[in-house]
Order: structure tokens, then sequence, then C-alpha cells
């Protein structure tokens, strides 16, 4: 049976580039096959590979595209960009050529990144165009951080545009990052202007991404200095000003470098699932993964959300809800700690639902996942209506240590696996969790509003169930589904 969340068999899936033409996706991604000189070199020589799908579910992997160039050459590793069509019909691929090994491609010991180019008359066979590569020319820009184009039309100014994860000449290590802009005639000869959008808040804005969407102009980006995620801003006009929601993101941590793409009406974002260095929930993440999709929804004030694509749910067709839990409503009430029921019996990939009503001054209660029979060894995907918050946790956080309190009991959930929720704005205060399993891959989405992924690598623990914190729960129409055949 294929999973649910695509990986190739012989590498990793780094960034994507996603490309919408003929009712199909065209998913460009940098391929990590992870073999760097070092276990701390990730993105080492990454080509280009396509995977073509209508659904984000239905994959068709075409293996290579655009290979890595040679030790002479400048694409020595081929790093993110994008596609675009051209008035003729014809397709040209923007890519980050970077050569870290040959000092040929340095300055002052860095590593310089170029903006190169390539043609296709069918989006699966390119050919380079090595001459029209080009540098960030210094007279605005430097040269060291000059990534990631994405080409548009822009009607207002007639001209092709290009976004960049850029710097300005002199501009601060740590908040001096901004998207750049050129513009170009042809496609060919780009001439670099003062940045699009610059408001000196990150080290850099990586996989810059713009679309139109309801009468208003999104702009994505993701970032690595306050935290790892991706990060949206909205204007009425695409010369801003970008104005960041209050909430700005699609998920957390485990969800880097989102670019989208749509087609017949539905707009999708297309990611990475980071692994954990050893495949361990204690290892470090690490650069590339597994791709994940969320749909994205906008809502009448002009905010994003995201669920499940309509054919991954449908993909769970064959329904294994427990006796336990069919048909009947659960009551969990303590007002005093902790409550929780727990059944048996959780494959490695299914998904689960289920609404729940929460009483107010709950302070907390939780999907528990891959646990022990005592629901206290496992995963926790809690709602907080305390903090306004859902997160991600798990026990134990980290092996066990000398001493008994060395058990990270100070840290309430997993670093960066946090989301906001207004549980203010519930009807009733009802809610519907929607988990999708996978692996060791858990996406949970509330209300089909908010999602939250996490890594999860034990997987042989087949309890779950639910728990309450602190207050009452009734937990109803309850659901498991598997995929089998």
């Amino acid at each position: 049976m294929k999973n649910v969340f695509y990986q190739p068999k012989d590498g990793w899936v780094g960034d994507t580039i996603p490309f919408a033409h003929d009712g199909k996706f065209y998913i460009f991604y940098l391929h990590d096959e992870r073999k760097g000189h070092t276990e701390d070199e990730y993105g080492y020589r990454t080509s280009w590979n396509l995977l073509v799908t209508e659904d984000g579910v239905n994959i068709t992997d075409y293996g290579v595209v655009l290979p890595v160039g040679g030790y002479n050459e400048a694409d020595y590793a081929c790093y993110t960009g994008s596609v675009i069509e051209d008035k003729a019909g014809g397709f040209h691929l923007f890519y980050t050529a970077q050569n870290n090994y040959n000092p040929k491609y340095h300055k002052n010991g860095r590593p310089l990144q170029f903006i190169a180019h390539a043609t296709s008359s069918d989006l699966i066979h390119w050919d380079k165009d090595p001459a029209s590569t080009f540098g960030a020319g210094e007279s605005i820009y430097e040269p060291w951080d000059w990534r990631d184009p994405y080409v548009f039309f822009n009607e207002d100014d007639g001209c092709y545009n290009m976004l960049l994860a850029a710097r300005t000449i002199g501009a601060g290590s740590k908040n001096g990052g901004c998207v750049g802009l050129c513009k170009s005639k042809d496609l060919i000869h780009w001439k670099a202007q003062q940045p699009f959008y610059s408001p000196k808040s990150y080290m850099t804005h990586e996989c810059p991404d713009l679309f139109k969407m309801g009468g208003r102009w999104y702009l994505v980006y993701s970032t690595f200095s306050e935290k790892f995620v991706t990060h949206y801003r909205v204007a009425d006009s695409i010369c801003g000003p970008w104005i960041a929601p209050i909430e700005d993101t699609f998920d957390g941590r485990a969800f880097y470098a989102a670019k989208t793409a749509a087609t017949n009406g539905n707009r999708f974002a297309f990611a990475w699932v980071p692994t954990k260095r050893g495949d361990s929930d204690y290892g470090q993440y690490e650069w590339g993964g597994t791709l994940i999709v969320h749909e994205i929804q906008q809502q009448a004030d002009g905010k994003l959300t995201v669920h499940p694509p309509e054919a991954l749910t449908a993909s769970f067709h064959q329904e294994i809800t427990p006796q336990e839990l069919t048909d009947t409503t659960v009551k969990l009430v303590n007002q005093e700690g902790r409550r929780g029921i727990a059944v048996n019996g959780m494959p490695e990939t299914c998904m689960i639902e289920a609404d729940i009503t929460f009483s107010e001054n709950t302070r907390s209660f939780a999907l528990a996942v891959r646990q022990d029979s005592l629901l206290e060894e496992g995963y926790f995907l809690r709602l907080e209506p305390f903090y306004n918050r859902i997160v991600a946790d798990m026990w134990p956080r980290r092996p066990a240590g000398v001493n008994q309190w060395y058990i990270d009991g100070d840290k309430p959930f997993m670093l960066e696996l946090e989301r906001p929720f207004d549980y203010r704005k519930l009807e009733q205060n009802k809610i519907h969790l929607r988990l999708i399993a996978d692996g060791s891959i858990l996406c949970l989405y509330v209300n089909d509003e908010v999602a939250l992924t996490t890594r999860g690598y034990v997987t042989e623990r087949k309890h779950w169930g639910f728990l309450v914190n602190d207050g009452s729960i009734e937990i109803s129409d309850v659901h498991m589904f598997s995929r089998a055949e």
C-alpha cells in the first residue's frame, strides 16, 4: 500500500516548487540523497525531481528532470526556484545555482549564489541556458543571499517580476533579510530593483511565493531565525502594504518551505515534514523529509485556513471504529485532575475523527495516540482553552536521566509545535478533530481550519483515546478509518 504522505525510496523531499498546468500539479522538488561529506551537510548536490498529481494524493514520480552540474559549473547544486509559462506556450524554469566547493564560485571565502535558467516544451525535458545565469551584481543586494527565484508576470507594470530571498548590501545578519526584486521584459535580461518587501524582521525570507485570491494578494515565505515556519502577509494591492494577520502561519515547525499552486479552483500548499536525526523523537530536526499537502481556504475576513485535500480524506474508506466508541457519547468528567478513556488497536496508517464538547473552565483535553494502556506514554495532541492554543506533546519528553527530575517537566510541549486557537469563537464549545497518521507522521486538523503536524517515531504502541484535565468533555461521532483495499 502506498504511503499517505509521499517520500521517494531513494531520498528525501526538500523544497517544493509546484506549478499548475492543464488541471494537474507539477510538483518539482529538491531531491536530497543525504550523501554530504558530514552528517550535518544536507542538500548536497540536490537535483530537481518531478512529481505529477491531480489531487495531491495519487502521484506519478518522473525522477530527475533537472540534473546537477559538474565541478566547474555554477549549479553544482540546484536549489529552489519557480516555473512559468511564457506567452508563446513555452516553459521557463528559474533556479538557484550554488557551488560550495569550487573556489571559482566563491568570494572572500564564501560561496556565491546565482540565478540560473532552463527551458522546456513539456515540463519534463529541460534544456539549461548557462549563458543567462546571473548573480546579485552587488549594486543593491549581497551576492551570497540571492536565491529561490519566484517569477510571475505583473500586469501592473507590464513585465516579468522575480522575487528572491535576498539581503541588501550592508544589512544586518540577524534581521536584514528581504524579498528582493528583479524585472525583465523577455525572461532573459534581468535588472535588480529595490526590495519588494523588507520588514527588517528575519534573517531571510526563503522560498517566496505570491498569489491573488478573492481580491486580495498574499505573500508567502519561510523563516528560520525567529522560528522555523512558513508565514504569509496580506495586501489589497500588489504594491502593499503587506499586513501580518494575527495568526500568520499555516502549520508549525514540522511544515516548512511551503509554496502554493492552484488548479480547478483549489489552491494547495506543498511543504515538507522534516525528519529527525536517527529516526528518533529525541533527534535534531533535519533538512528535508516527506511531502505534505494542505488545501488553503480563504475566510471572509481574508484570513487563510487549511484543511486536508478531499482526495486524502476520501482515501480512508474502510471504517474500523472500535466497538467501545461506536454509536455512543463518552463523557469524561473530573474537576480535580486527569481522566481518560483508552482503546486498543491503532494502525500505523489511519484517520481518526471525533467531535468534542468541553465545559466552561476546562483546562485542557487531548487526543492521545500511540500510547500504553494507561495513556501515560505516547503522543498527545492537546487542546488548551486556558491558553488559547493547540500543542503536540509526548512522554517521556527525553531519555531517562540520572536524577528523577531529568524529565523536561518544564517543557509543556514539543519545541515550536504550538498553534494559536481562539476557543471563544466556538459555538457551544464544540470542536471537530481529524488526525491523519502515516508511519511517523501525525497531522492534526482542528475544525478543518488549523493544522498541526509532528513526527512520532514510536509506532508499536497501539492504544489511543481521549483525556481531560480539570474539567469535563463529551466525545461523540468517533470514527477510525484505514486505507485497506
